[in-house]
């Protein structure tokens, strides 16, 4: 009887130790499979320099004063009254980044100050502000015809209107919303100062052709929510 009881006893110590064992050997069996990594995905990268047709920075047409102090900070904005064209009359516009080269002059639809956007300009010659065209302020007048692949027509230069494109005679940009103004570099010769003043321009004009190499674009205007321009 006590030898069966010692034969129990040993069999039921070496099943307890291949329990343990099997247990052990469980817990640091790997996986066979990795787990799946979660990937979140980041937030797209907005140029706040990029202008669009329907964009100039961060700034979107549907957009109010309230929209901008959000994006840009109250201290970056700054109402002011200017000249308008010829300085008949002032405007009250918005100014962004008031006092640097990247100062852009937003101008508001009549009756709706501070509510709905009409304009943003902005004529800073070392502004950074680029389109999605590639062209720059101070980019050369030959890259924008190049883009138009037809001939632009432009009032002549030294006045209130001065370098004014007109018409880009139904070449790639006549309906684009963004709209340049170009000017001349130097002084022309004698026989060159026909560009200047109260008259009508293109490029397929022998004087104008001539000048192109020293015409550039000084300044940007986006047009928004249906404004007439």
């Amino acid at each position: 009887m006590v030898s069966f009881n010692k034969r129990w006893f040993k069999i039921a110590a070496l099943f307890s130790s291949f329990l343990i064992l099997l247990a052990s050997c469980t817990e640091h069996k790997k996986p066979t499979a990795e787990p799946t990594p979660v990937i979140t995905p980041l937030s797209p990268i907005v140029d706040s320099l990029l202008i669009t047709d329907s964009s100039w920075g961060l700034i979107r047409q549907d957009m109010n004063y309230s929209d901008l102090k959000v994006i840009y900070g109250e201290s970056n904005l700054k109402d002011e009254r200017i000249c308008g064209p010829e300085c008949v009359d002032s405007v009250d516009v918005t100014k962004l980044f008031p006092g640097t080269s990247n100062e852009a002059i937003i101008y508001w639809k009549d009756k709706a100050w501070h509510k709905a956007i009409a304009m943003i300009m902005c004529y800073q010659d070392s502004a950074q502000y680029h389109t999605d065209k590639g062209l720059k302020l101070k980019s050369g007048f030959s890259e924008l015809l190049r883009l138009n692949g037809k001939k632009i027509s432009f009032m002549g230069f030294g006045w209130d209107y001065g370098g004014t494109i007109t018409s880009y005679n139904g070449g790639n940009l006549e309906k684009t919303a963004l709209h340049y103004e170009i000017d001349l570099t130097g002084t022309p010769a004698e026989d060159e100062m026909s560009v200047f003043g109260d008259t009508y321009l293109d490029t397929d004009m022998p004087v104008v052709k001539k000048l192109i190499p020293d015409i550039y674009i000084r300044k940007f205007t986006l047009v928004l929510n249906n404004h007439e321009y």
